[in-house]
């Protein structure tokens, strides 16, 4: 999910790496410039070949980053490759 200025909402908090069963996320954490915001992820990816869809990360996150009731149930790929999205694709 974005803020209303189209940043990532994630904070780099590292919750949802941690409670994953599955070990299909991570996150590389980067300096932000607004201090109230402190970190930002860098590189946030997640491997939906690997996800379980427990929904763990969902309710970890204190910032509602992560989303699964976004409606869009696309995941159908011919590639394996094609299911790791990262920030860019999961904000895109």
């Amino acid at each position: 999910m974005t803020r209303a200025d189209g940043k990532p909402r994630c904070v780099a908090c590292m919750l949802c790496v941690t409670v994953c069963p599955s070990e299909c996320i991570y996150v590389e954490a980067a300096e932000d410039p607004d201090p109230e915001i402190q970190k930002y992820p860098a590189k946030f990816v997640i491997d939906l070949g690997r996800c379980c869809f427990c929904g763990f990360c969902v309710e970890a996150c204190p910032e509602d980053a992560i989303r699964m009731d976004t409606g869009n149930v696309d995941f159908a790929q011919y590639s394996q490759q094609d299911l790791i999205y990262d920030l860019d694709k999961l904000i895109g």
